[in-house]
């Protein structure tokens, strides 16, 4: 399986014969073979992770299937000619995928907006968090501390011991001293064989400064080092 990092929470996932793209709203594409069947996912309406443009980026592409999420309203003109599914949180799906079966589709709920997924394939499954994130805001009401944190662990317990090849994860430099709690969480919630931080708004120094903490010692090694868009890694 190979990674591309896109740009802010936009990453793309190539098995031979099928490629999943994930929340991409800005950067550069990579080369998608018009051969292969393509599956466009979309985790909110959020304008860092959806761009409208997604529906004319890949008219090369024959076989694509976008998968949005349900708070993304539809647009009949838009969307005309495509195939276009809306999922909302707690939803699974078996759609056609490639020589090696078919592809699932689950999704999680969010402590924002829209969902989370999970994709597996070929022997190979895959997280993609969205924005469901422990969003531990600086300056939060105790009250609402307990609110997300409650919220943020109902929905990632979903995933305990779950055996992922790849997850993309927030780490968000707004947190704050905060920013690390919900990475750490998802890493010690579920079996992780690849962590791809996300959602960093360029400020990829705080992946170092996650791995140079005491609590990242159990699984700072699988933490990958993004460094720029476009970078490829090889699972």
């Amino acid at each position: 399986m190979r990674i591309t990092y896109i740009g802010h929470s936009g990453f793309a996932a190539e098995w031979e014969d099928i490629v999943c793209l994930f929340d991409f709203a800005e950067g550069e594409l990579p080369r998608i073979e018009a051969d292969r069947r393509l599956f466009v996912f979309v985790s909110h309406v959020h304008s860092d992770h959806f761009s409208p443009e997604i529906f004319h980026s890949f008219d090369g592409v024959a076989r694509k299937t976008f998968i949005l999420s349900d708070d993304i309203p539809a647009d009949t003109e838009r969307e005309k000619g495509l195939t276009v599914l809306r999922m909302g949180p707690d939803r699974r799906r078996v759609l056609n995928g490639g020589a090696a079966g078919a592809v699932s589709v689950s999704t999680l709920g969010s402590t924002d907006c829209g969902v989370a997924w999970v994709v597996s394939y070929a022997g190979r499954t895959i997280y993609h968090a969205g924005d469901l994130h422990w969003w531990a805001w600086p300056g939060d009401t105790p009250a609402e501390e307990r609110e997300m944190k409650n919220e943020f662990f109902a929905q990632i317990a979903k995933l305990k011991g779950l055996k992922l090849d790849a997850a993309f994860l927030p780490l968000d430099p707004r947190l704050k001293g905060n920013f690390w709690m919900g990475f750490d969480a998802l890493m010690r919630t579920a079996h992780i064989a690849r962590a791809f931080p996300m959602h960093m708004w360029g400020k990829y120094e705080i992946t170092d400064t996650l791995a140079g903490m005491d609590v990242s010692e159990p699984y700072r090694e699988r933490i990958a080092r993004i460094e720029a868009p476009g970078q490829v890694f090889e699972l």
